[in-house]
């Protein structure tokens, strides 16, 4: 008896003939027969189907053959998995496939192995030519691309159709993209081309995009020009790793006690302040932002009229105050600090202290979506994806734990670098650093961007952010914490379910092969140098639990940290404008209301940017969510128990969530397991 799952995705189904074969763990081979029930439409969309087949006894079978026949309207056909029960058998054999079936393929038995664990030949054979053909089909971009040059290795192919064809994204995800497509056409600046007038009011930039279509305004758009609104959106906004604890105040950047004394409410010094930050046992209240990466870069250029783009490369100083709030209490528009280049305070005028703060959040807008966005979760992810891909066959236990976070991961990329960060992308022209300068920053910051950084734990230790007691309302920190823990425990029982040794591990030459590439293609493929900080060798299971779980955690948490805020913080210009239509200012007392508005991006430029952050942050109509993570990625029960295991957790960590936020004002949803995709796509 056979048993076939079709995808439940848009075109999963077909119509065309499929045929089977099957291969015994000796090496015996039945005849190909085809599968067809009689008055039946098979295959469909979200279907099960059934085929009782008569074939040679092969003993005990390891390898599926799946033949079909690709031809007419619906050829394209998904397959989940497969089934088969010897007839007078109880036990049932299951061939996992997950992929779309393009002419012939083979898939072996379920069971996840070691490659030195596998005893039988027939399976070893069949690794090593999936493995040769994985290597064949799937290839690293050309070194001589000079684009490449100081950015992590990427896929080979310049359009989805390059990819192979269970790599590229569902049909579905490209549709909730289209609208950026168009942004990459133009098509929105034909219409808004007379439109080009700057705005009256600050209420217009939150109502004139109103659509029955689009989220609504979040609450706490009302209170955006507030200090205390400014703070929060920096720990829980979408660029929620950006802020530092303060241990000493830079000498490019000289703000005063006297400066800040007004803000201080503790009645604690500047630097005593600063000072406690050093000590772990004492509290220091100051934090830091500082955004050098974008220093010297170019500013684009309107692509309606030409007009210029302005930007700069400020540094915000941030206090917790008694309220436990995080306020601005300093910002420097440039890196060095000179007589046209004031630091600006609340003490300053209305006017003045509110251009500070949007030139600030100007900056900081770009830097999210370039580096925080872009490199620190997709381009990152990518030579891990690609790498896992080529070196690691569909039996490795590790490939089956990441694929269903990495399947789309690399399509991603190459979205992002075609239709946001190329010459004429969406980015390129609508942020006060495109024209060209996105590729420089990416560049800049891949210097200092390193592997232990995507630990989360070990991120937030290092920029301070750490300890709630210290830093209380920092959402984003208590649900990314709750979830890494979970995950590591999880993929620890899953580690420890096929590695009984750290020899396993050392003895494991797919996985090894796999850190091999990584490093050598992804993150060191200019000068055979890993500057990532990647270990040589992975030679224990701890460290193949941390390995396997920064991934998956920059694939589901961390992208949708940065990414499920989007809309909301963006979507009202003036919080989070992504280009300036003046230059910075430069002198104190010239401030008004309305240089403000002349300032901000035009209504043209607002449009293109309310469109690309929805498109950005919206989910497609097939999501899958972490809240239902699939418990058969595995055959084998005790990975099997972890994974149903790993689904309650993340249910209870949701419980735990949503009645934190029945006590907040402005509740930190982005995080909940409900709405974090299982897979990174755009």
């Amino acid at each position: 008896l056979f048993c076939f799952q079709t995808g439940s995705m848009k075109f999963a189904g077909t119509d065309s003939n499929v045929f089977i074969a099957m291969t015994g763990a000796s090496g015996e081979k039945t005849s190909l027969t085809k599968l067809d029930n009689s008055f039946h439409d098979d295959f469909e969309r979200g279907s099960v189907d059934k085929f009782k087949v008569k074939l040679e006894d092969i003993g005990q079978p390891v390898i599926l053959t799946i033949k079909h026949e690709e031809a007419g309207m619906f050829a394209d056909w998904y397959v989940t998995s497969a089934t088969v029960q010897k007839s007078g058998e109880s036990k049932i054999h299951r061939f996992p496939v997950n992929m779309w079936v393009t002419g012939t393929v083979d898939v072996a038995i379920g069971t996840a192995k070691l490659f030195h664990q596998e005893e039988n030949p027939i399976l070893l054979t069949h690794r090593r030519r999936e493995l040769e053909l994985k290597k064949r089909d799937i290839r690293w971009r050309s070194p001589e691309i000079e684009d490449a040059k100081g950015l992590p290795g990427y896929i080979f192919g310049d359009s989805l159709e390059d990819l192979p064809r269970n790599m590229r994204l569902e049909e579905t995800m490209l549709k909730d993209f289209e609208e950026t497509k168009k942004l990459g056409k133009n098509n929105i600046l034909d219409k808004f081309q007379e439109v080009v007038d700057k705005w009256d009011q600050f209420a217009d930039f939150k109502n004139v995009f109103l659509h029955p279509k689009m989220p609504k305004v979040p609450d706490f758009q009302q209170n955006w020009e507030r200090d205390e609104e400014f703070g929060r959106q920096l720990l829980n906004g979408c660029h929620p790793t950006v802020l530092k604890k303060c241990t000493e105040l830079p000498k490019k950047f000289p703000v005063t006690n006297k400066m800040a004394s007004s803000q201080l409410t503790r009645g604690v010094s500047l630097e005593q302040e600063i000072k406690a930050s050093k000590i772990p046992i004492t509290n220091g209240y100051v934090y830091i932002i500082d955004l050098e990466v974008l220093e010297g870069m170019p500013c684009g250029r309107s692509p309606v009229n030409q007009s210029a783009y302005f930007g700069c490369a400020p540094m915000c100083l941030l206090y917790l105050n008694c309220k436990k709030n995080l306020v601005p209490i300093a910002i420097q528009l440039w890196q060095q600090p000179g007589v046209n280049n004031p630091i600006w305070t609340p003490d300053d005028s209305d006017c003045d202290w509110m251009l500070a703060k949007i030139y600030f959040r100007n900056a900081e807008a770009n830097v999210q979506l370039i580096l925080e966005k872009l490199l620190r979760t997709h381009f990152v992810l990518e030579p891990f994806s690609l790498a896992a891909h080529r070196c690691l066959s569909q039996s490795h236990p590790l490939l089956k734990l990441l694929l269903p976070h990495l399947r789309f991961a690399c399509a991603g990329s190459l979205v992002a670098r075609t239709l946001l960060i190329n010459a004429g992308g969406a980015m390129d022209k609508l942020l006060s650093f495109g024209g060209g300068s996105q590729k420089h920053i990416l560049r800049e910051a891949c210097k200092s961007f390193k592997y232990e950084d995507l630990n989360i734990r070990k991120l937030l230790a290092k920029n301070g952010t750490h300890d709630r007691s210290k830093l209380p309302g920092y959402y984003f920190r208590e649900d990314a914490f709750l979830f890494w823990d979970c995950l590591v425990k999880y993929v620890t029982k899953v580690a420890r379910t096929f590695y009984k040794s750290n020899e396993d591990v050392t003895k494991d030459d797919e996985i090894q092969n796999c850190l091999r590439e990584i490093r050598t293609e992804g993150f060191g493929w200019e000068n055979g140098k890993d500057t990532f900080g990647l270990p040589e060798q992975i030679t224990s299971i701890e460290e193949l639990v941390e390995f396997a779980s920064c991934i998956i955690f920059t694939a589901t948490f961390r992208n949708a940290g940065v990414s499920n805020g989007l809309f909301d913080i963006c979507m009202n210009v003036p919080n989070a404008p992504l280009n300036m239509a003046l230059p910075p200012p430069t002198e104190k007392g010239k401030g008004t209301h309305e240089m403000i508005l002349q300032s901000l991006p035009t209504k043209a430029s607002s449009c293109m940017q309310v469109t690309l952050c929805h498109a950005l942050s919206k989910h497609g109509e097939e999501e899958v969510y972490m809240a239902d993570y699939p418990v058969d990625i595995f055959c084998e029960e005790p990975a099997q128990r972890a994974a149903v295991h790993f689904r309650d957790e993340l249910q209870r960590m949701s419980t735990l969530v949503r009645s934190r936020n029945e006590g907040s004002n402005i509740p930190y949803e982005y995080l909940l397991p409900e709405r974090v995709p299982l897979a990174i796509s755009i």
